[in-house]
């Protein structure tokens, strides 16, 4: 059984996402160039998502920076615990907004995109979370 390594998981993780945005600007771009009068853009499920994508990145920029600037005006206390709790609390924020991005791009946008049922997708990612905390355990266990 060949077992992938993470950054050769993330790196395709990349790779698909940076496909897709240029799969539909290919699209976009062909369509706008070509004087197509309803393109993809036009569409109010395909718009309605790269608008939420959009807010989504946006806020995500914004709270990366406030963070960091919070983060290099701060001046930390002497109570170490409490270091660890802010820390630990400021990234579970942030990594949570990005699994979130994620999820739109690979999850939201295609169904979006194919016009698939709420139900379908539901049941898809249902099956996706469960298989990845399977996953998470048995990468700790085979850790420890």
């Amino acid at each position: 059984m060949a077992l992938t390594s993470f950054r050769e998981m993330w790196t395709t993780f990349i790779i698909v996402g940076v496909l897709m945005f240029a799969m539909i600007a290919f699209i976009a771009t062909s369509q706008i160039d070509n004087g197509v009068e309803n393109t993809i853009l036009e569409n109010p499920l395909i718009n309605s998502t790269f608008n939420k994508l959009g807010q989504n990145l946006t806020i995500l920029e914004n709270n990366t920076q406030t963070q960091r600037g919070a983060f290099e005006s701060e001046i930390p206390s002497p109570g170490f615990p409490s270091l660890i709790i802010f820390a630990i609390v400021g990234v579970t924020q942030k990594f949570t907004g990005l699994l979130i991005g994620v999820y739109n791009i690979f999850i939201v946008l295609p169904s979006s995109i194919l016009g698939v049922s709420q139900v379908v997708t539901s049941a898809i990612s249902s099956i996706l979370i469960v298989s990845l905390v399977l996953l998470g355990w048995r990468v700790y266990r085979i850790g420890s």
